[in-house]
């Protein structure tokens, strides 16, 4: 197994679906096929959309209980607050993670600047399950600056490669939790290539967020909204077929069976009743205007 690369196990196509206020996605994970891969059971790519001025969407205040959200921005700009207290303004290279545990409310979307003059917006939201026994922990925030991400760039500027979290060599991601999460974000230029190891993650997928790449000599081409699952290994290679936006994620995989109510994910039906009962109860709080 040393050095040995990842292949193609099995493709899968995103289905797009409408999402907050009204914005469209390609949600990825789940799929009928799969619960999640490692710890993520959610992946929704918002964009690459040019908005016109007053029609920028986003999410108003929503609850979530039982995970971790991770939010990519790739382009555009958001703003984010929270029932703990928080505001944030995010640009685009950057990172949010937040911590649902017991229940926290949240409201994100377009910044006063992209809903007056629109824009280009592009990014990712990922949920991570929180493991059985750790639900209900206590809600948290971070917001990751661009220039906390290690960034490893080929000579020829042709591939870079950003690792929000796990290992690359010597190099560690910002975000670090439970389920060993593994993301990196790689920009690639036509014909280029990129090696990357992938440590010791057990499940691997690739996502393909714009372009279109091959995966280790495969002949298939893995398209914008498409998911590759992948095989055992610690390398995997990525040879674009055109200007290309990847993302890679994945780690230890589910501990237990969940079941999910909207924006709550806990491993039983008394939990998720739970979590109704102090949403409606006004105990996860509220977003001060």
């Amino acid at each position: 197994m040393m050095n040995s690369k990842r292949t193609v196990a099995s493709v899968h196509e995103a289905f797009r679906t409408l999402e907050g206020d009204g914005f469209e996605v390609r949600r990825a994970i789940p799929s009928a096929a799969y619960e999640g891969i490692g710890p993520f059971i959610f992946l929704d790519q918002f964009g690459p959309i040019d908005v016109q001025p007053g029609e920028a969407k986003g999410a108003s205040a929503h609850p979530h209980a039982g995970i971790e959200t991770l939010t990519l921005l790739l382009e555009g700009s958001q703003r984010h607050k929270d029932s703990l207290g928080n505001t944030s303004a995010m640009h685009p290279g950057e990172v949010q993670w937040m911590r649902a545990g017991r229940g926290v409310i949240h409201d994100e979307g377009p910044d006063e600047a992209m809903r007056r003059d629109g824009g280009h917006v592009h990014g990712v939201q990922l949920w991570i399950n929180m493991p059985k026994g750790e639900k209900h922990a206590e809600p948290s925030y971070r917001h990751v600056q661009a220039s906390e991400i290690p960034t490893l760039q080929n000579g020829d500027g042709r591939v870079r490669t950003r690792l929000v979290a796990g290992t690359l060599g010597d190099l560690v991601g910002p975000i670090a939790t439970s389920g060993h999460p593994f993301v990196v974000h790689t920009s690639l230029k036509a014909g280029a290539e990129a090696e990357l190891e992938t440590g010791n993650a057990q499940e691997l997928a690739v996502y393909v967020m714009v372009g279109a790449v091959r995966i280790d000599g495969d002949d298939r081409r893995i398209a914008a909204g498409q998911l590759a699952r992948l095989t055992a290994g610690q390398i995997v290679l990525l040879v674009a077929a055109e200007d290309s936006e990847v993302l890679l994620i994945g780690g230890d995989p589910l501990d237990a069976p969940i079941l999910r109510h909207g924006p709550f994910v806990m491993n039983s039906i008394a939990d998720l009743e739970r979590a109704v009962r102090d949403y409606h109860a006004g105990r996860m709080g509220r977003i001060d205007s």
